[in-house]
C-alpha cells in the first residue's frame, strides 16, 4: 500500500511546489501562469497637524455672546466707524431731540431742491426754480406727517422712554428721550422747521442771491 501511494504522493507535492502552465484551449497566445496571491494592502489615517498658534477669527459674536444676534467685522466695530456713527444727529442721545430733528431736516431740505429743480416736470421751463422748491417743501411736509403717524403707532402718552437703560457692556445710561411720545413729537417739530428752512435756504442761494451753482 505504501507503494502504491508514494508516487502519487510525490505528484502531488511536486504539483504545489512547482507552478503550472495553463494552456487556454480554443485562444492563440501563450500561456498563463496561474493566479498569482492576493497583494497585501496597507492603510493609514490622515490627522491634520495642530499649529502652534491660535488662530484669530475676524467675524465674532458682539461682546463674545452669541445670543446677542450681532456680529463684531473689521467694519462694524471700528473706532473711525464708531465715531462717525455716534456724532449722527439719531444717536447723539445727549442732544435735545428738537435740535436733532433741526439738524436732520436742514440737511434734507437743503438737498432736496435740487433733484426736482432738475429732474421735475417743469425742468425746461423758466418756472424750474419755483416749482423744484414747492416740490421738496411738499416732500417735507409728507416726511413730517409720516414722523407725526409714526410717533402715535409707537410710543403711548405719558410713558417713559422705551430706549435701554443699559449698554452691552453693562455700564448705566441715560435713556433716550427720543424714544418717547415727547421726545419724538420734538423731533418731528424740529424736522420739519428745520426740512422747510434748508429749501428756503437753497432756494435763497440759487435765485435770490443768483450764484452760480449747477443746479438751477
Amino acid at each position: 500500500m505504501a507503494a502504491t501511494t508514494s508516487p502519487m504522493a510525490s505528484q502531488l507535492k511536486s504539483g504545489f511546489t512547482t507552478k503550472a502552465l495553463v494552456v487556454p484551449k480554443g485562444i492563440s497566445g501563450p500561456a498563463l501562469r496561474g493566479f498569482p496571491s492576493p497583494r497585501r494592502h496597507t492603510s493609514f489615517t490622515v490627522r491634520a497637524i495642530k499649529t502652534e498658534k491660535p488662530t484669530y477669527q475676524v467675524i465674532q459674536p458682539l461682546n463674545g455672546d452669541p445670543f446677542i444676534g450681532g456680529l463684531e467685522t473689521p467694519v462694524t466695530s471700528s473706532p473711525l466707524i464708531a465715531w462717525y456713527l455716534s456724532n449722527l444727529p439719531a444717536y447723539r442721545t445727549a442732544v435735545n431731540p428738537l435740535l436733532r430733528g433741526v439738524e436732520v431736516g436742514l440737511a434734507h431740505g437743503f438737498l432736496l431742491v435740487g433733484p426736482f429743480v432738475k429732474a421735475g416736470p417743469l425742468r425746461n421751463t423758466e418756472y424750474a426754480g419755483a416749482a423744484g422748491s414747492l416740490a421738496a417743501a411738499g416732500l417735507v411736509v409728507i416726511l413730517s406727517m409720516c414722523l407725526t403717524m409714526y410717533g402715535i403707532a409707537s410710543f403711548k402718552e405719558g410713558e417713559p422712554s422705551i430706549a435701554p437703560a443699559l449698554t452691552l457692556t453693562g455700564r448705566k445710561k441715560q435713556p433716550d428721550q427720543l424714544q418717547s411720545a415727547d421726545g419724538w413729537a420734538k423731533f418731528t417739530g424740529g424736522f420739519f422747521f428745520g426740512g422747510v428752512s434748508g429749501v428756503t435756504w437753497a432756494c435763497f442761494l440759487m435765485y435770490v442771491l443768483d450764484l452760480p451753482y449747477y443746479f438751477k
